[in-house]
């Protein structure tokens, strides 16, 4: 579903396709590293975080795309307005409808992917986006920090099986911080973050490794 595949060990499809993100959208064509959002848009979601993250990026020099629908008319309104405020502004679309296609289409040309949720019991957000190489910053709860290690503080995993970012608290200046550090190895360790991104890539979250074990199970039993 996407223009341009891509592997980790050839990540060149990726640029292309932010090329082609930015010509769908109408983003201008620049050396700024992309954020996204894709997800409902609704408490659950944090979505005086997702709002926050918008203008943070776009104060940072960043770009940020949003797809996602609302599920109750006062976020529908408040998002519509925010598109409407946004709408010339070159290094930022707000796309407020379910677009499957599009969804790839973010996930393969973005360079992170915010999922900065109230609450989330698995999440496949932050997965995909693995998969993708496109680094999460993930709030710390429930399947999100069940499956991204932050990069520089994470005690689970060792440097290199750590594949994101994360922040706990619920306020503008944790996501900053997330943001802000994903933002500085961007710009300033170019190597590192394509590390990064291959050690997001290893991970598989698919049912191959269960399903295996179930098969274990079912063998010990029938033994």
């Amino acid at each position: 579903m996407i223009p341009h595949p891509y592997t980790a060990q050839d990540l060149s499809g990726k640029a292309l396709n932010k090329k082609e993100l930015r010509k769908q959208l109408q983003l201008r064509e620049t050396d700024k590293p992309l954020i996204a959002f894709i997800g409902r848009l609704d408490q659950q979601k944090g979505m005086h975080l997702v709002h926050h993250a918008i203008y943070h990026a776009l104060n940072q020099k960043a770009q940020f795309v949003l797809l996602g629908s609302a599920t109750e008319s006062g976020i529908n309104s408040w998002f519509r307005h925010e598109k409407d405020f946004l709408h010339s502004n070159p290094d930022c679309h707000l796309e407020l409808a379910f677009n499957e296609e599009l969804a790839h289409l973010i996930y393969a040309a973005a360079d992170m992917i915010v999922v900065p949720s109230n609450y989330e019991p698995c999440g496949l957000t932050q997965v995909i986006g693995l998969q993708y190489g496109t680094v999460p910053i993930v709030r710390g709860v429930g399947g999100l920090v069940n499956t991204v290690f932050d990069r520089d503080y994470d005690p689970q995993k060792p440097p290199e099986q750590r594949n994101g970012y994360v922040f706990y608290q619920t306020d503008d200046a944790a996501l900053e911080s997330a943001m802000n550090r994903a933002l500085d190895l961007w710009s300033n360790h170019p190597q590192d973050f394509r590390n990064l991104i291959l050690q997001g890539m290893a991970y598989d979250y698919s049912w191959k490794l269960p399903a295996e074990q179930y098969l274990q199970v079912y063998e010990f039993v029938r033994a």
